[in-house]
């Protein structure tokens, strides 16, 4: 038996290289007792083969496996350190072994699965697996059997198979084969696995069954100089842990504000997301600094994706216009970012059109069995099975042509049938017998992807751009596009980190994905859910509270997504403050970052943005503050609760709990024939007595923008409460109690102050009807629709 020490955790291995203890300080033992686990198994011609023998020598640290089916042999070196251990490749002999997997290891340790960074806890104790370099890739390889390997594992023994698919992660945002921890029926499985990438293959990939995968030269294409890191420690010291696998094996570390990035106050700070341009950086800057935030960052600055092409018309003079324009903002304390498509390439790139390039990702390729001339509009074809796969487009490379063609023929001789030459600006050429097509891989966004080779001047270009310009935050959307590559989570890794390599440290970055667990060292935070097409309230809310859970399993700063300023339209009103206190107090109460999305002209035409940006700004400051309780905090993340802030001095805010009403309708086509305009609802209170607060819209029926009411008047325990004006369609009229009326334009730009005739009726505690009147004008009338708000008890929120 030999026995490894882990930081807080002892693994306990057998003669034949299986784990047979993994035990804490304590000597609570957390291994599996159904089911065998071993340090390494050996794949080799898409067989699972388990050591049959290990020996261990303690004076070099060298664990040997041998694997008697193959007649492989494996050395394995064992470095212990005070809080965790390293084990790494250093030696293949035998058969040409094709890929190495770490473990499964299986622990019977449930609670807390973080199948992202690689660590399961129950609470108290947390046993944690890392990948130590860009070709350790957290997971499980994806073209195997997820379950028949690991039971021709176990077949020997006659223990049962771990189940993988036992259960599942609720709202795990990956599947099983991209997590490096996963939950058991006992508990939880940590995995890791590296390749042999030296030799070209076809092996499946992002949404193909099969992708053609171009072999890679270096380091990383060898299977040996894969590491991990294991270790156990308690709960509360994960992160203290893995902060010195990162400093100790050389991982990114990454600072913000002087502070490593999964423990600052600034990694989950808010930002605002804009449109700017060279002339508009000015007016960005104002309205970034108007919301207490420290970053802007644009949303969509490419004409093209490849070679990131800045947009002629929003930056005329391309990055030294976009650098003088990020130095302005640097001036003012404001960081500027960018939003990129990570490898996706745009068909107007100039990797594409005129001339594409030759190392564009072919999803699998064929030979032409005929010569194909310049008026050729069908072409015959070895092998059909590339060109039949359900992509976007049908799109084909021959030479430096580009075709699209309508199908395949269903038998023999195969052939491309209604073919378009010259495709994408490219030039027809003829092509002779037995030139390679191939089908271009491509995606519903109309884009095509590049090679692992041509992947790496993407990088290129980004690393120029940041360092160039001065840009200190981005977003690697699309990130999945680089499993285009055919190279799994390598591929991945290598784009992000060569990104990583090239800005330096300080750079803000999120992604769409991260791949277990080397990455989760680089990125900084996740921001996801979105705003398009959904109320503020509605827009993919499950998922973004969903996200949290994950978020805290993972070890990953909070975030909450984008959420959408918007102007009036067909489907939406302009955005009220209310909407945006609703984000901000879920943010406060998950301690989440978001980010507010507007282009610069709703910024100039919503008539709020100062009170919008004006609530951002004390909700923020008083949520990095930590000011809230744990209690208030609870309550805050209610879905379905509303909250006021506002200041009250230095470091001191008042809270209140608020209830807004739905709409309360009055329509006039309800009404009987000679009945006057009005309506009678019933209102509950469920706060302390109050004066009446509403805001009233005037919605125009069928389209009649003329439509208009006349003196509205509100009645309710006693008091008649009347504005003698005039409210157009689309309008509002909003009281704050007391007897001035504010009239407002559909984006909440103040048009005129109004006086009732009267103060604002108190509301009672309880239910209590409440009667509206008024005089419509015009044919057909418009609608009136109501919302009450009821503010609760006052409380403190203090530093």
């Amino acid at each position: 038996m030999y026995t490894i020490n882990a930081g807080a955790l002892k693994l306990h291995l057998d003669e034949k290289g299986q784990i047979m203890g993994m035990n804490d300080s304590s000597d609570n033992t957390y291994v599996s007792s159904t089911h065998t686990t071993v340090l390494i198994r050996a794949v080799i011609e898409g067989r699972i083969e388990v050591p049959s023998k290990a020996s261990y020598h303690a004076t070099r640290g060298l664990l040997t496996f041998e694997f008697t089916e193959s007649g492989a042999l494996v050395d394995v070196l064992v470095i212990e350190k005070s809080q965790y251990a390293t084990f790494e490749i250093q030696r293949i002999i035998g058969d040409d072994v094709d890929a190495i997997i770490w473990g499964p290891y299986m622990t019977t340790v449930a609670g807390s699965i973080g199948e992202s960074v690689g660590v399961v806890h129950n609470g108290k104790f947390a046993i944690g697996l890392q990948a130590l370099n860009m070709k350790t890739i957290g997971g499980w390889p994806i073209e195997l059997d997820r379950l028949a390997g690991v039971q021709q594992s176990y077949s020997d023994n006659g223990n049962v198979k771990p189940d993988p698919d036992s259960q599942q992660i609720s709202d795990s945002k990956f599947e099983y084969d991209v997590c490096a921890a996963w939950p058991t029926s006992e508990g939880s499985m940590l995995q890791a696995f590296a390749r042999n990438r030296l030799k070209s293959s076809r092996r499946p990939a992002w949404n193909l069954p099969l992708v053609d995968v171009a072999p890679i030269r270096g380091d990383d294409a060898h299977i040996v100089g894969s590491r991990i890191a294991l270790f156990g420690c308690e709960f509360q010291q994960v992160l203290e842990t893995l902060e010195a696998i990162e400093l100790g094996e050389g991982l990114p570390h990454p600072m913000i504000e002087g502070i490593w990035g999964k423990i600052s106050p600034a990694a989950n700070q808010s930002y605002l997301i804009t449109d700017f341009s060279e002339a508009t950086m000015s007016e960005a800057v104002r309205y970034t600094k108007m919301a207490g935030l420290k970053y802007v960052y644009h949303p969509d600055p490419f004409s093209t994706w490849g070679h990131f092409t800045l947009k002629p018309k929003s930056f005329p003079n391309g990055d030294e216009g976009l650098k003088s324009a990020v130095a302005m903002a640097e001036a003012e304390g404001v960081h500027v970012g960018v939003h990129t498509l990570s490898n996706f390439t745009t068909l107007n790139d100039s990797y594409v059109t005129p001339e594409p390039d030759a190392r564009l990702q072919m999803a699998g390729t064929s030979r032409l069995v005929a010569t194909v001339n310049l008026e050729a509009d069908c072409i015959e074809i070895d092998d059909p099975e590339p060109f039949q796969f359900n992509l976007f487009r049908h799109t084909a490379q021959l030479g430096s042509e580009q075709i699209e063609y309508r199908a395949v023929t269903e038998k023999a001789p195969w052939k491309l049938t209604g073919v378009k030459r010259g495709a994408n600006g490219t030039t027809i050429a003829v092509h002779e017998t037995g030139t390679i097509i191939g089908r271009l891989w491509d995606h519903p966004y109309d884009v095509f992807f590049p090679n692992i080779e041509l992947q790496d001047e993407y990088c290129g270009r980004i690393n120029e751009l940041f360092t160039k310009t001065g840009l200190k935050q981005i977003s690697f959307d699309g990130l999945e596009g680089c499993y285009a590559t055919g190279h799994d989570g390598y591929g991945v890794n290598r784009f992000v980190k060569m990104c990583y390599d090239g800005w330096g440290e300080e750079v803000i970055n999120d992604a769409s994905i991260v791949v277990p667990n080397y990455l989760w060292h680089v990125f900084t935070r996740f921001n996801w859910g979105e705003p398009w097409g959904a109320a503020t309230r509605e827009g993919q809310l499950e998922w973004r509270l969903s996200n949290q859970r994950y978020f805290a399993r993972n070890f990953i700063p909070p975030m909450l997504g984008w959420f959408l300023v918007r102007s009036a339209s067909d489907q939406f009103e302009a955005t009220s403050p209310d909407e945006i206190e609703w984000v901000l107090s879920k943010a406060a109460g998950f301690n989440a970052g978001f980010a507010l999305v507007a282009d610069m002209q709703v910024l100039e035409r919503n008539g709020n943005i100062e009170s919008i940006f004006t609530a951002v700004r004390e909700w923020e400051r008083a949520r990095q503050v930590g000011a809230f309780t744990p209690e208030q905090r609870e309550r805050l993340k209610e879905p379905k609760g509303d909250w006021h802030l506002e200041s009250a001095g230095e470091g001191k805010w008042n809270l209140y709990p608020v209830n807004i009403s739905k709409p309360l309708v009055c329509n006039p086509a309800e009404l009987q024939p000679g009945q006057p305009g009005g309506a009678d609802w019933t209102y509950f209170n469920r706060y302390a007595d109050q004066p009446l607060k509403f805001t009233l819209r005037v919605i125009p029926s069928y389209g009649n923008d003329d439509a208009s009411i006349k003196r509205p008047t509100f009645y309710t325990n006693g008091v008649y409460m009347t504005f003698d004006t005039e409210v157009f369609a689309n309008q509002y009229l909003v009281c704050d109690s007391g007897s001035i009326g504010k009239i407002y334009d559909q984006n909440w730009n103040l048009l005129k102050t109004v006086q009732a005739s009267a103060d604002a009726p108190i509301l009672r505690t309880g239910g209590q009807p409440l009667s509206f009147s008024c005089k419509f004008e015009g044919d057909p009338k418009p609608l009136v629709s109501v919302r009450v708000t009821t503010w609760g008890e006052r409380e403190e929120v203090v530093i």
